[in-house]
């Protein structure tokens, strides 16, 4: 993996290369679908706490984030997949001759990573509600909302104001359905640009929102790590303000490796339930064979030998099993065997 960083990183051993960037990207994806897996499965158990969250869940997660999020840009001066993968966010402009991130930079920063998907997600819900979703796109436009351009217009003088709000709101659905498919395109298409632009090094931004903000991604160095330690072990103030920094911190902290587990144990759960052994497991055991029934008294003994033929005691010729199981010559089995019904 460094050769490859290395080798897409060029002379510049401080730039992340493009699989650090793209696995930082969908670490952050990942984040969102894992805490929510979690939350339902504890919302099946503690429905009376948790099922409102649930409900809300896109909302409480992103103001979490926030509060993650501000927490790493403002002690580690990047995001918090961004500081996992051991890189942070220097200013293109400097101040002062520091790339520090200023308090504009950092809350700007948290607006993009957290106001960013959560509109994006919220558009997503509205286009797939009123086209129809994944029906629409299969079966046709069948299933999507109507415009219902046509409405009230029948209606009285009234009811004016009313048709003319309707006739307004269809318009603005019919325009939405129509355009949001091409800016969702853009959005994406821009960040790809972005990146193919930046391995071949045409740009020192990784993403369209780094450009906006001016700002752009460095891997941690020695001294960074030597910053941070002594950042974190000098917090201001008087000794409860600074138990309760310390506590805070080290909470969100603990993130950097409670998140990646959650994640890896949401992955877990899915391949568990797509698997053969969670079908197996959810099985019930099968039940023992019944008890082989006694021999009958006036039935033929079977020989000692199994290579011999139960009715002539003779080696088997021409082999044949009964439905019982039991294995006779062929002729044997046939002379004794029962006339077939006649057919009707």
């Amino acid at each position: 993996m460094e050769f490859m960083a290395d080798m897409l990183g060029g002379a510049d051993a401080g730039k992340p290369s493009v699989f650090e960037l793209v696995a930082q990207h969908k670490m952050a994806e990942l984040l969102e679908p894992a805490v929510r897996h979690i939350t339902a499965v504890y919302a099946h158990r503690y429905p009376r706490y948790l099922v409102r969250v649930l409900n809300w869940h896109e909302e409480v997660f992103a103001a979490l984030m926030v509060a993650v999020e501000r927490h790493y840009l403002r002690r580690y001066g990047a995001s918090f997949a961004e500081h996992f993968y051991g890189a942070k966010r220097v200013r293109t402009r400097r101040i002062g001759g520091s790339g520090s991130l200023t308090r504009g930079d950092q809350w700007a920063s948290v607006a993009l990573l957290v106001g960013v998907p959560l509109v994006k997600s919220r558009l997503d819900q509205c286009y797939d509600r009123i086209s129809g979703g994944d029906a629409a796109r299969l079966l046709g436009g069948a299933f999507a909302q109507p415009d219902d351009a046509g409405a009230g217009a029948g209606a009285g003088a009234d009811s004016g104001g009313a048709t003319r709000l309707q006739r307004l709101r269809a318009s603005a659905k019919h325009a939405f359905r129509r355009l949001y498919p091409h800016a969702n395109f853009a959005y994406h298409a821009a960040a790809a640009l972005y990146y193919v632009a930046y391995m071949f090094d045409r740009t020192r931004y990784s993403s369209p929102a780094l450009h906006v903000l001016g700002l752009q991604l460095r891997r941690l160095s020695a001294a960074d790590h030597r910053a941070m330690d002594a950042r974190a072990a000098t917090a201001p103030g008087g000794s409860l303000l600074r138990l309760l920094r310390i506590g805070a911190g080290g909470a969100l902290d603990v993130l950097k490796t409670a998140l990646p587990l959650a994640i890896f144990f949401y992955r877990f759960l899915e391949w568990w339930h797509r698997s053969d052994f969670h079908r197996r497991a959810q099985q019930p055991p099968m039940p023992p064979p019944p008890k082989p029934l006694p021999p009958h008294p006036d039935g033929v003994a079977v020989p000692g030998d199994q290579a011999l033929c139960p009715l002539c005691c003779s080696p088997r010729t021409n082999p044949a099993m009964a439905p019982t199981g039991y294995v006779f010559c062929y002729p044997c089995i046939h002379r004794h065997s029962p006339p077939p019904a006649p057919a009707r």
